[in-house]
């Protein structure tokens, strides 16, 4: 049976130290959301989050008409980039019971 899978795209450029590394959650060779750091501000602590594209219905809505999908930010944080992946293999049939994810062609 298929997992989650994971792509990290470093960043280039002249002020790549300033910009953290994509990490993209890929489900049949197609992105469904990313894995992002965020700065907690306590004593310049990192955790790090996962995000999901999900398409649209009574729940979850916007106000934007001309996109059929949103991104979701789950409220579980990590320590390291490894336990969030795990998490997310782990977890798997839960998430796909509870969220319409939307798949990007990439």
């Amino acid at each position: 049976m298929a997992n989650f899978t994971f792509k990290t795209e470093k960043a280039t450029g002249k002020y790549r130290s300033f910009y953290s590394d994509e990490i993209y959650i890929k489900f049949r060779k197609k992105v469904c959301g990313n894995i992002v750091e965020r700065n907690t501000n306590k004593w310049c602590g990192i955790v790090y989050k996962i995000r999901f594209q999900v398409i649209k219905d009574d729940k979850i809505t916007d106000d934007n008409p001309n996109s059929i999908w949103k991104w979701i930010t789950l409220t579980k944080e990590f320590d390291i980039v490894d336990d969030a992946k795990t998490w997310l293999k782990e977890n798997k049939d839960g998430i796909f019971n509870k969220f319409n994810l939307y798949f990007d062609e990439e």
